[in-house]
C-alpha cells in the first residue's frame, strides 16, 4: 500500500488490510478457488482491495483511487474496516466455498 494511503488510513488499519490480503491467499491456496478481491464500500460505486497487487479500486472499471478519491472515501473506509462489515463480506463468501472432500 502507498505510503500516503498508509498515513491517512492510519498503521493499525493498513495493516489489516495487508491481512485480508493474506486470508485471499490463504483460501485460494485451501480451497482452490480465486478471490481477487474484497469489497470495502458497497454504497453507490464499489470500492475494492485488489488481491494481487495491494491496491484500492473501483470495482466498475479497476482504477486504482486517486489520493484525493482515497481521501474523500477513507472515512467509510475505515468505518467498515472497524465495525466488521469487510470482514463479514469475506466471511459470507468463504461460506459458500466448500473445503477438500465435501
Amino acid at each position: 500500500m502507498e505510503r500516503e494511503f498508509r498515513l491517512i488510513l492510519g498503521e493499525d488499519l493498513a495493516n489489516y488490510l495487508e491481512l485480508i490480503r493474506a486470508k485471499l491467499a490463504f483460501a485460494e491456496e485451501l480451497y482452490g478457488i480465486k478471490m481477487n478481491y474484497v469489497p470495502l464500500i458497497t454504497e453507490g460505486e464499489i470500492v475494492i482491495l485488489d488481491k494481487n497487487d495491494g491496491k484500492i479500486k473501483w470495482l466498475k472499471n479497476k482504477r486504482p483511487l486517486t489520493l484525493e478519491e482515497f481521501t474523500a472515501l477513507a472515512d467509510k473506509i475505515k468505518e467498515n474496516l472497524e465495525s466488521g462489515y469487510v470482514e463479514m463480506l469475506l466471511a459470507m463468501n468463504m461460506s459458500c466455498v466448500h473445503g477438500p472432500g465435501e
